[in-house]
């Protein structure tokens, strides 16, 4: 399995930002939409999530637009996928974070 980066910020400086409720409403749409390609993967903080899979960034942003779009919305916010390379580093992960990219990157 390839781990992603997915980088979701409701707020950006191209349009209005949303209310609270509605930024977090979208935060959620995209944490949904994680659970419909990936299993495996792990929330780093509101707006990053580490996503194990093999579907491409490409695929991913695509289906994060849709879910999105589903539920109402016609902006994204900051959106970015990334594939992380094979070749990691990280420092003050909590240790079960370590464990998962240990498994993960196995």
């Amino acid at each position: 399995m390839t781990l992603s980066i997915v980088i979701h910020r409701p707020e950006n400086s191209s349009a209005a930002d949303p209310a609270p409720a509605e930024a977090e409403a979208m935060r959620l749409a995209v944490r949904d939409a994680v659970w419909e390609i990936a299993d495996a993967h792990w929330t780093m903080g509101s707006d990053a999530i580490l996503v194990s899979t093999d579907l491409s960034p490409d695929y991913m942003l695509s289906h994060f637009r849709r879910a999105l779009a589903r539920r109402g919305f016609d902006q994204t916010g900051l959106l970015l996928v990334t594939s992380v390379g094979p070749r990691v580093a990280w420092s003050d992960l909590p240790q079960e974070a370590e464990g998962w990219l240990r498994d993960v990157l196995a």
